[in-house]
């Protein structure tokens, strides 16, 4: 690839501004530009726990809506009443999930395990103290 150099400049200011290398950058704004051509109504958001993909139009990552369709037996419907969102934005999570699911099952179990692990803390915490 050959960018203009206006743009490739861009890039390489923003790079270090996030302390990433260009080409790691670049990499990254490639790949999460092809997944969001691929499913519309998906971008990409930074957090404490990484990268992830959340739905437009809400504050929702893909990860807690697909958790609540499977807390539901599957029932979009039922998942789109209980987070009181469109049903059209519900199945946009579906469709990425469909095309990402092991990135998907990853987050769900990553943000599994860290409620188990402040989960534990709190209680301990709660010990240390006679409560």
């Amino acid at each position: 690839m050959r960018p203009h150099v206006a743009i490739l400049e861009r890039l390489r200011q923003r790079a270090r501004i996030s302390g990433e290398r260009h080409t790691v950058l670049a990499e990254r704004y490639l790949a999460e530009g092809l997944l969001m051509d691929e499913a519309p109504g998906i971008y990409f958001v930074d957090g404490p726990m990484g990268r992830r993909p959340a739905l437009m139009e809400s504050r929702l990552d893909v990860w807690e809506v697909i958790k609540v369709v499977k807390d539901n037996s599957g029932s979009a419907a039922e998942a789109a009443a209980y987070l009181e969102l469109e049903p059209r934005l519900v199945e946009t999570a579906l469709r990425y999930y469909g095309s990402n699911r092991q990135e998907i099952d990853d987050w769900i179990t990553r943000v599994h395990e860290l409620s188990e692990l402040e989960e534990a803390k709190w209680r301990a915490a709660r010990e240390a103290i006679g409560a």
